[in-house]
């Protein structure tokens, strides 16, 4: 009976886990559908290091678009 028991809670736990993992792709495919549905984004340069990106991806700083790149952070605090 103990068998049984402990075989029944495994395939209930795998279950889970599968439905966990199809949820995640099936919102992983919907945002990116979602994303290519949105068209073509704005691109503004970063003043400091003057790499093009989305205008959603940038972050607006003193009347100046900056990328959120740790890199062009450190060359700017150089």
């Amino acid at each position: 009976m103990g068998k049984v028991i402990f075989w029944i809670v495994v395939v209930v736990a795998l279950l889970f886990v599968l439905r966990l993992w199809n949820a995640n792709k099936a919102r992983a495919r919907r945002d990116a559908e979602a994303r290519k549905a949105a068209g073509p984004q704005a691109m503004v340069q970063c003043s400091n290091c003057g790499v093009f990106l989305p205008k959603a991806d940038a972050r607006l700083e003193d009347s100046a678009w900056r990328c959120q790149d740790r890199g062009c952070s450190a060359h700017e605090a150089r």
